[in-house]
């Protein structure tokens, strides 16, 4: 098992505590700290966890996950985040029993909202990919992703390193990018694209949402969907104008389920104010990552002229 951390906190210690009640024992656990200046490291030493120190600077999604992935030693590897906390003694058997198909390169597992996260976060996460019920196995049409829609192409493709596990042998084969988000989409486009299958597991959950700023939600948005228009041709927000009908939708619906289900007092209000702000900013932060991604092909094809 392979858990990249920086200052986890009492979320990484709740970690520690449910993955120390697994059934499937004993646990080879690599932790990869990028320097964190909490108790981490000792609650990861506690838990017997063999601890791999960074530095912050040197961190990165894909490279660091292959470092620690390189001091395991199992023919499956487990991967988390440091606050994705396992829901039962079982996680770790579930989340390995698709790899009973030897052509399953990767599984992952279901993600459940924390009791404190915001009513529209939920409703997001348990709506998506990695929130279904059904378990699933995704492999490439015989016609490859270039006949499916931008969309489809992504859904066929979603792979999470919140929680899930590789096997090992396609992971020497694949291992992860070099890059500072979207490893694991990106991982799976490439398995799938080499005839490998992906599998999700919806009895391997773990308990993941987050509280962040609107600003670091606009970035990350930015940044995604950059990567998706990279990878997939994804474009949700092909033109400005289209802008103002997406702040209308957005508004109308997040602001109203949060306003509808948030509890009542300071805290509905507080939820009110957050739908609002990334009803906003969010559709902004679409566009602009579509722009970014065109103008790097811009800018590849034009240095790729200038060469030739």
């Amino acid at each position: 098992m392979v858990i990249p951390v920086l200052d986890g906190g009492r979320v990484f210690a709740e970690q520690m505590r449910a993955l120390a009640g697994q059934k499937r024992t004993p646990l080879e656990i690599v932790v990869v700290d990028s320097g964190s200046r909490d108790e981490s490291v000792d609650t990861a030493l506690e838990y017997g966890a063999r601890v791999i120190e960074i530095r912050k600077e040197d961190f990165d999604h894909g490279a660091t996950r292959n470092l620690g992935i390189e001091h395991t030693h199992g023919e499956f590897v487990v991967l988390l985040t440091q606050d994705a906390t396992p829901t039962s003694p079982e996680f770790i058997d579930s989340i390995v029993a698709p790899f009973e198909d030897p052509n399953v390169a990767g599984v992952y597992g279901r993600q459940l909202p924390r009791p404190d996260c915001d009513v529209v976060t939920a409703r997001n996460l348990n709506g998506w990919l990695t929130g279904r019920e059904d378990a699933r196995r995704m492999r490439l049409p015989e016609d490859g992703l270039e006949r499916l829609a931008p969309m489809e192409r992504y859904q066929l493709c979603v792979f999470d390193s919140v929680c899930c596990a590789l096997r090992r042998r396609c992971w020497e084969e694949i291992p992860y990018e070099r890059t500072s988000f979207g490893e694991d989409v990106t991982w799976g486009r490439e398995a799938l694209s080499r005839g490998w299958t992906l599998a999700y597991e919806p009895t391997a959950s773990v308990v993941h949402s987050h509280r962040r700023s609107i600003l670091y939600e606009f970035e990350r948005t930015r940044e995604c969907h950059a990567l998706l228009h990279r990878l997939f041709g994804v474009s949700t927000l092909p033109r400005a104008r289209n802008i103002p009908a997406a702040w209308s939708g957005t508004l109308a619906n997040d602001v109203s389920h949060a306003w509808r289900h948030a509890p009542r007092g300071v805290e509905r209000w507080r939820q009110v104010a957050r739908a609002a702000g990334l009803g906003l900013t969010s559709p902004i932060a679409q566009h602009l990552g579509m722009r970014d991604a065109m103008r790097e092909q811009r800018d590849s094809l034009g240095a790729r002229d200038t060469r030739s």
